[in-house]
């Protein structure tokens, strides 16, 4: 039987501490400079930040309610906009 396309993206073992050791990162730059209507701007490593770890990076944060958008189209920093979404300001 065929595998799902949500099969044939799951991180491996390696890729999924990458990502939890990124989002801690994150998490705590977001508590560190979030205050309620401000973007953050954050900095990732793109020889550590796979394409396949961005996706899953991008995708849990506007689960959890930011909207994402990429800065940087390349080299080797990938720069981010964290952005609450509207309802959550209100």
């Amino acid at each position: 039987m065929p595998i799902t396309p949500f099969q044939a993206f799951r991180l491996d073992k390696a890729e999924y501490e990458v990502l939890r050791f990124i989002e801690g990162k994150i998490d705590e730059h977001l508590e560190k400079e979030y205050f309620p209507g401000l973007t953050v701007a954050v900095t990732l490593p793109a020889k550590t930040v796979t394409d396949r770890i961005l996706h899953s990076i991008m995708q849990r944060y506007e689960q959890a309610g930011w909207r994402i958008e990429r800065k940087s189209p390349g080299g080797e920093m990938i720069n981010l906009d964290f952005i609450p979404h509207r309802s959550d300001l209100e």
